[in-house]
């Protein structure tokens, strides 16, 4: 028995050395990569969740890609047709050697050509101009460019200029530029630019030349760099100043996942590398979990009427999520794993119409919030009435006269023969005493 129990064991570590055992971890998902830069993020651009963070909250320089904040307002309140005229001030109040397209003063381009060159060349004067045509001026514009971000959730960023050149009181997070990142993203006009690898600009009202534009981000630019060129990559913009050193933001999309990176405080060298190491964690780690769409039916409510103080169901009302959503989560988490807290009133009051929003649903990993949708009215159908209906007998009682004498005449009658009926009764009542009294005589 020792003997073959040995045998066993013998054979158990021979098939151990030829078919090796993996993890649940290193099997399913990719380790968190080491990133170089100070400030660093990954977040899912549906959904905004953080995948990855290295010092993402602590305040940094933004340098150019500030730009993207600035493109965001510009086509939010300017038309791409739109001409701006270049003054003094745009021009020459930016630092001397910085990136600029060379843009004369009183020179003039459209709202389109000015976005290109702000994207695709990181042109200060371009980016001032842009904020003039918006705001009337430099400063106006980056008030509005700080109001904006925190209206986004980038509470933590302040602007003071439309192109990112260093000042003291320009700063923003890693984690705030993946929100303003995020939602630029969204915005078709943005990425109809950011297909333009090259652009050019014709002659103008001050110059005869054409000016050629080139894509900046060389994750972006086949021809600019072969090697490190991903065809993945749809979007982002570089940043450079000697204190806020290199800034990245770069945005992927991989099949059904959508990627947003941000790189702060960077070396030239580490730059890039960064970004792809964390590009590929999110591609290799992650995967897309559809969640409820418009289409299914998650609950059913009833619907209520009051009537005379107390409520009656007038009927049921269908509720679904109000958006399609799908979230990134670790390919080793589960659908079995995603739990959801809905939040919905016990009934819903009559009059609510198809596509009101009425609550919310939060889809959670443990105390991990993943996603939330809001939860609208998606059918109602109605009962038949829950209370007898009561419908009036329209009659001429009120006014036609034959009905009272009528009435009249039965009343009197009832009353005669009453009359009658008691007399008769009072002479059979006399006539039989009159008899007792008699034989009581005799």
């Amino acid at each position: 028995m020792k003997r073959k129990l040995n045998l066993l064991i013998g054979i158990f570590l021979m098939l151990s050395c030829v078919f090796p055992t993996y993890s649940m971890a290193a099997s399913t998902a990719t380790a968190s990569p080491i990133i170089d830069a100070e400030s660093a993020i990954l977040i899912d651009a549906k959904s905004k969740t953080v995948l990855f963070e290295k010092n993402a909250y602590k305040k940094q320089y933004p340098a150019s890609i500030t730009k993207i904040m600035t493109a965001l307002l510009a086509i939010e309140n300017l038309s791409p047709t739109d001409i701006i005229t270049f003054s003094k001030e745009a021009i020459f109040s930016i630092e001397r050697g910085s990136s600029h397209i060379g843009m004369d003063v009183g020179e003039q381009i459209t709202v389109d050509q000015a976005l290109h060159g702000v994207l695709l060349m990181s042109a200060n004067e371009v980016a001032n101009g842009l904020a003039e045509a918006a705001s009337g001026s430099i400063e106006n514009f980056a008030i509005k460019m700080t109001d904006r971000a925190k209206e986004l959730g980038a509470v933590n960023t302040n602007f003071v200029n439309p192109h990112g050149l260093h000042n003291d009181n320009q700063y923003t997070t890693a984690y705030d530029m993946a929100l303003i990142a995020s939602y630029i993203y969204n915005n078709s006009y943005f990425t109809e630019i950011m297909n333009h690898t090259t652009y050019q600009i014709p002659n103008t009202n001050k110059t005869t030349e054409t000016r050629y534009l080139s894509q900046q981000h060389r994750l972006m630019n086949q021809q600019r760099d072969s090697k490190m060129y991903r065809p993945d990559v749809i979007g982002g913009k570089t940043g450079y100043t000697d204190i806020a050193r290199h800034t990245l933001v770069t945005i992927a999309k991989h099949g059904d996942i959508e990627l947003i990176v941000v790189i702060l405080k960077s070396e030239k060298d580490s730059l890039y590398k960064d970004t792809n190491k964390l590009l590929d964690y999110g591609i290799n780690s992650y995967r897309t979990l559809n969640l409820h769409n418009p289409n299914t039916t998650l609950k059913t409510l009833p619907m209520y009427s009051v009537k005379s103080g107390k409520l009656y169901q007038a009927g049921n009302c269908a509720i679904s999520a109000e958006d399609p959503l799908s979230v990134l989560v670790r390919k080793d988490i589960k659908e079995r794993d995603i739990t959801t807290h809905i939040d919905l009133p016990e009934y819903i009051e009559i009059g609510s119409q198809k596509g009101n929003v009425i609550g919310q649903i939060t889809y959670l990993h443990g105390t991990q919030v993943l996603a939330k949708n809001n939860l609208l009215i998606k059918d109602i159908e109605f009962s038949p009435s829950p209370y007898a209906t009561v419908v009036p007998v329209h009659t001429k009682i009120f006014s036609d006269k034959s009905i009272y004498v009528a009435i009249f005449v039965t009343l009197l009658i009832m009353g005669l023969l009453a009359i009658r009926i008691r007399t008769v009764k009072k002479r059979r009542r006399r006539k039989i005493m009159k008899l007792k009294f008699d034989r009581h005589l005799k």
